[in-house]
């Protein structure tokens, strides 16, 4: 009886968690974090792969308020999909975590996430990797510096991109050589050039 009556009750909340009204799915959050953590998480993990993307990016702003908790969980779902949906999502819940908590660094197993990301071909996965990067300090700043050279334009352009949102002397030191660099695309070095003359 318990049981069906806990159950009638996440129902509920999980309905109010997805009700637009702000006051209404904040106070059904708070309570579905609080008594039903577990189910709730599992819940909001497996909605990374919704087709609709409202019950989607409320699940990754959700799971950006567990912090640790949803780190732990985002690697094994990462690494076991094939899923372009599931990747990104797990990508842009990793951006929630490290905005929310003012985390400057991931742990080896969530670098890992970042590294397979980073070799990922599809462009969403790019752009989004490139994005969690930026968030990440002294981190993201050191790997984003190796990625601007990369080969793939993409991969590269986008690297710069976040490079010019962090204002630093090493990074205007390292867009002046590679505007001397023969080897650097000539997209790139407009990019870089379009970023002096602002």
């Amino acid at each position: 009886m318990n049981h069906s009556l806990d159950l009638n009750k996440y129902i509920e909340l999980y309905q109010d968690f997805l009700h637009p009204n702000p006051n209404i799915n904040s106070q059904a959050f708070l309570i579905l974090r609080k008594e039903f953590e577990v189910k709730f998480m599992n819940n909001l993990l497996a909605n990374l792969k919704e087709e609709d993307l409202f019950i989607r990016r409320k699940s990754i702003l959700a799971l950006g308020m567990f912090g640790e908790k949803t780190l732990k969980s985002i690697v094994p779902l990462y690494m076991g999909t094939n899923n372009r949906t599931v990747k990104v999502s797990c990508l842009k819940t990793m951006i929630k975590v490290v905005v929310n908590f003012n985390l400057e660094e991931l742990t080896k197993e969530e670098m890992l996430v970042v590294d397979l990301a980073l070799k990922d071909g599809a462009p969403e996965i790019i752009l989004t990797v490139i994005s969690l990067l930026r968030q990440l300090g002294k981190t993201g700043r050191n790997i984003l510096i190796k990625t601007c050279r990369d080969k793939d334009l993409l991969r590269a352009k986008a690297s710069i991109s976040a490079l010019l949102e962090m204002k630093d002397q090493t990074i205007d030191d390292l867009f002046d050589e590679l505007l001397k660099d023969k080897s650097i695309d000539l997209m790139i070095k407009e990019d870089i050039l379009r970023h002096k003359v602002i």
